[in-house]
């Protein structure tokens, strides 16, 4: 895990804080996950945001009557969750970075729905085999996991240079982090995914539901797409 502290010292600074949810999440939820899986948080199901940063995806669940439980690597983040939602802030802890096969924050808790948004893909290949491991064998039979990886058609991988198992090192150079309040390290290593079937096999171990949707986003003229790929998938019940 040569890499990894990199990311973490990266992650640490958590210098993003929204407090409200990405479009992608609410729209998600409304078109699959209440759709397909009548995941509606009514039946108060047991939700695990895998790198929840501070918050504001999760407290969108957590309105909705889902049993939310929040996982991260920076206190700052999991203190920002605990804050927002301080009903469950028993809920939430601070992980360590490393993946291991046998991890269990919640005891025998088995989780229903599992989102991780825009937080896997700071592991290489043989640590996120090992991290989705362990987080199918936390999710109940017939649990149901919302993923996002970013595409290696992302601007950012023009920044960026190979590295090995997976990884690229991105050294970021954009206008908007320049004097950015709290941030000194910016420059980290990305797991890049190339299109549809190599986002199925990196979560081989689900079954897929959905695998061809996406999400993206250019706001400025100095910048290019942020274009993330999409994952469904389900545990066989």
């Amino acid at each position: 895990m040569d890499y990894i502290n990199q990311n973490v010292s990266y992650w640490k600074q958590a210098v993003y804080d929204a407090p409200n949810p990405e479009t992608f999440v609410f729209r998600s939820w409304s078109r699959v996950l209440k759709h397909d899986f009548n995941l509606t948080g009514e039946n108060h199901e047991t939700l695990l945001d895998f790198g929840c940063g501070p918050g504001g995806n999760t407290k969108y669940f957590h309105e909705k009557s889902f049993v939310v439980h929040g996982v991260d690597l920076s206190s700052i983040d999991i203190q920002r969750c605990k804050d927002r939602m301080p009903d469950a802030a028993d809920r939430f802890k601070v992980i360590s970075p490393e993946a291991n096969r046998n991890d269990r924050w919640f005891g025998d808790i088995k989780f229903q729905l599992v989102t991780a948004f825009q937080s896997l893909y700071y592991y290489d290949d043989d640590d996120l085999e090992a991290r989705l491991m362990s987080i199918y064998d936390m999710m109940a039979p017939g649990g149901v996991i919302f993923a996002t990886m970013v595409a290696s058609s992302c601007w950012w991988y023009n920044m960026s240079e190979p590295f090995k198992n997976g990884l690229r090192f991105v050294k970021f150079r954009r206008k908007t982090d320049e004097g950015r309040s709290g941030l000194t390290i910016n420059d980290h290593y990305i797991n890049f995914v190339e299109n549809s079937e190599s986002l199925r096999n990196k979560f081989h171990m689900f079954k897929p539901c959905h695998s061809e949707g996406y999400y993206d986003g250019v706001y400025r003229d100095d910048q290019g797409s942020e274009k993330h790929l999409v994952f469904i998938g389900q545990k066989e019940a």
